[in-house]
């Protein structure tokens, strides 16, 4: 038996074998992540609000909701990138933040929508009528966005996952 140095185990190193659905989550994140951002800044910010004041009239407070939105949602694409690279480096914090980020994704979904329906309930924007079936479009698209977040919860929360960065210290 070979010489050990002082502080080496002789606990033999367990070879871990990186799930695909782990890879295909991180690549997916960085995809999305990367996308969403250009999205969000090119489109959502510029263009966005500016179509929004001129299309509909809206209450202050819900102008002022949109555009802190708009950047919370910059936010979580630049989570969403920074889980994906962590998810394919199979770093041990990028599973449980991708199932943080999951979570928090499908509540804040949920409010996105919440706020949209009771903003155009409560008056605090004027919607022409032309302008309804969009309005219900984009919010039918916008739970539409939840069915990611929940695949990603359920694939990080598998036992074939868990055991990978379990045996990685995660």
């Amino acid at each position: 038996m070979a010489e050990l140095s002082p502080g080496q185990s002789q606990v033999p190193l367990q070879v871990v074998e990186k799930p695909t659905s782990v890879t295909v989550f991180g690549i997916l994140n960085i995809v999305f992540g990367g996308l969403r951002l250009l999205l969000f800044i090119s489109f959502g910010l510029l263009v966005g609000v500016s179509a929004m004041q001129k299309t509909m009239e809206a209450t202050a407070a819900y102008k002022m909701w949109s555009l802190a939105s708009g950047f919370i949602g910059i936010g979580f694409s630049i989570w969403l990138l920074v889980l994906g690279i962590g998810l394919v480096t199979m770093k041990r914090w990028a599973r449980g933040g991708s199932v943080i980020y999951a979570c928090v994704m499908i509540v804040w979904i949920i409010v996105i929508v919440g706020m949209n329906i009771a903003a155009l309930f409560l008056k605090w924007i004027n919607l022409p009528e032309a302008g309804l079936p969009e309005f219900i479009g984009g919010t039918c698209g916008g739970l539409i966005g939840m069915i990611y977040p929940v695949l990603l919860l359920i694939f990080m929360r598998t036992e074939k996952v868990r055991k990978a960065f379990e045996a990685i210290g995660g």
